[in-house]
């Protein structure tokens, strides 16, 4: 009835007040009606409204029902029209209280964030900050829908790939919304835009700014990785490396740790900070032996640190424990493992091959024969052992060596201190019997360096075969003609000609003598006759630990 009065009749004095009686009448309806009912009275008290306003907008109570409308438009959901309206009473009422004009841009700025229409909501949040008392309880959640109405423009500006945009957005925050939740990781995002723009320099000034200011938030220790990241790729190799230790000191990940430890090492390795290499290198071995290739790889590289700085000492530590590791893996002895492994121990048995040669076989003799056999023995258990690894460059060189052996040993008793008391005919008689108990050794070499020429009917051919074929034309040039000389490396097998002899030399017994040859000799554990070669993997780099003659 009151609307009928209001609209439905020529304006008269009464108009405006049947008005504004049916908008009461609708709110005091809305306040008794319950569910579905109550829904559709407030519709139509928004209705209602909106015809009083658009008839009589001088009213003096058009701004406070306008405002009121507001309010149900966005209570109802009706982002879009709750939008209008609002903008609506804050174009036409710029006189209204303030307490209206406020709500009325919060509505605004509520439904253009509910609508995507995120520089529209940062717009209107600033206007409701401005109106609001610094005191007001409200105040703090208004400024942290500020924060995400910018950082919202951040996050679309990165869907659309404009990083540099994005980076702009979020770094805004800090700006218009200092005090907001959101402030850190919008600065960190920014820094991650910036990544993606190969912008290093900023990138790494904005994670490492966010990093001193947020050291306890949850985003610190992805910022380290960030920045670990960025130093590296502006090539800041050492610097980059410090971070990856920090990322590895920080992580409670042992996979992450594992890697920041090794891409420290590395990249101190590639800077030249050799001594942080190697601490960052020791920490990961110390840290992680398992799994147990990463492991043994990276004592491989330790062992060739100290190498290179002539840390005998430390050097063969490393190999030991490679060795030791090797023997103990088990399910993950992979055949990495059983490579450097191998190059390892050959190292080690090397020294006992230097021990051996380094007794001399003097008066007297029996004492000196005896440390030699000692020394001998030891030196050919080693190298036996190296053919279980089955590696074919590692077997190639423990036949030579144990050829080596023997032959040095034939050599040392020819060249032995003779007794300074025997007459002319009792040392031709002495020299007769050591030629004799010589010579056998001399064939047990002979015949080991020809086991390593066995390697080459199976494809094999390295170094070590090379030496072999070099030692047999000293040994036995009636057998073996070299016919050019070799570099270490002969191009072709065909440079050697291998000669048979005619006939067998008798063997000539050796006669009864002061001097006596060892019983027992420790003998070479060498393939069996026609067995395959194990394949070897391909050989350490040449910055790896050497391998033999250091």
């Amino acid at each position: 009835e009151y609307e009928r009065t209001a609209y439905d009749y020529p304006e008269h004095e009464k108009s405006a007040a049947a008005g504004y009686a049916a908008i009461y009448a609708h709110r005091e309806h809305e306040k008794a009606a319950t569910g579905e009912e109550q829904s559709a009275v407030q519709r139509a008290a928004v209705e209602s409204t909106l015809r009083f306003v658009a008839k009589f907008p001088k009213h003096e109570h058009a701004a406070a029902v306008l405002g009121a409308a507001v309010d149900d438009l966005y209570e109802m959901k009706e982002f879009d029209r709750a939008i209008a309206t609002g903008h609506q009473l804050i174009d036409s009422y710029p006189d209204a209280q303030p307490a209206i004009r406020r709500s009325a841009w919060t509505v605004v700025a509520h439904s253009s964030f509910e609508t995507s229409a995120y520089p529209q909501a940062e717009q209107a949040y600033t206007q409701v900050l401005e109106m609001t008392p610094a005191e007001d309880a409200s105040r703090k959640g208004l400024v942290d829908n500020l924060a995400a109405s910018i950082y919202k423009q951040g996050e679309q500006a990165n869907a659309a790939q404009d990083y540099r945009a994005a980076a702009d957005h979020f770094l805004r925050v800090a700006k218009a919304a200092p005090t907001s939740t959101i402030r850190p990781a919008a600065e960190y995002d920014a820094g991650a835009a910036l990544m993606r723009l190969q912008d290093w320099a900023a990138a790494a000034s904005v994670l490492d700014a966010f990093r001193k200011a947020y050291p306890e938030h949850e985003l610190n220790r992805e910022a380290t990785k960030q920045i670990a990241f960025v130093k590296r790729e502006q090539g800041e190799l050492s610097g980059a490396a410090a971070e990856y230790e920090r990322v590895a000191a920080e992580s409670s990940d042992p996979e992450l740790q594992r890697e920041a430890l090794l891409e420290a090492g590395d990249l101190y390795e590639k800077s030249k900070a050799t001594d942080r290499a190697l601490a960052a290198y020791l920490a990961y071995v110390g840290q992680f032996p398992e799994p147990v290739e990463p492991a043994v790889e990276t004592r491989w590289k330790i062992a060739g640190m100290y190498a290179a700085t002539h840390d005998e000492v430390a050097y063969r530590g490393q190999l030991r424990q490679i060795v030791d590791i090797d023997a103990r893996a088990g399910g993950q002895r992979a055949a990495r493992v059983r490579f450097v492994a191998a190059q390892s121990a050959l190292v080690l048995a090397q020294d006992l091959y230097r021990a051996f040669g380094d007794v001399k076989l003097t008066q007297p003799f029996e004492r000196s024969l005896k440390e030699k056999q000692k020394r001998m023995n030891a030196a050919l258990e080693a190298f036996g052992a190296l053919v279980d690894y089955e590696v074919g460059e590692v077997t190639a060189a423990a036949t030579f060596y144990m050829a080596e052996v023997y032959g040095d040993f034939s050599r040392a008793m020819l060249e032995s201190e003779r007794p300074g008391d025997l007459s002319a005919a009792e040392l031709s008689e002495y020299e007769s019997t050591l030629e004799g108990e010589a010579f056998p050794f001399e064939e047990k070499a002979i015949a080991l360096h020809e086991k390593n020429l066995e390697l080459l009917g199976s494809g094999v051919y390295n170094a070590w075969i090379d030496k072999s074929l070099a030692r047999l034309a000293e040994l036995s040039p009636g057998r073996y003609a070299k016919a050019e000389a070799s570099s270490g490396w002969i191009s072709s097998i065909d440079s050697y000609a291998y000669r048979a002899p005619v006939a067998p030399a008798p063997a000539q017994p050796a006669p009864a003598a002061q001097p006596t040859a060892p019983a027992e000799v420790a003998q070479p554990a060498v393939p069996a006759e026609g067995a395959e070669p194990a394949a070897a993997p391909d050989l350490a780099d040449p910055g790896d630990p050497p391998m033999a003659e250091r």
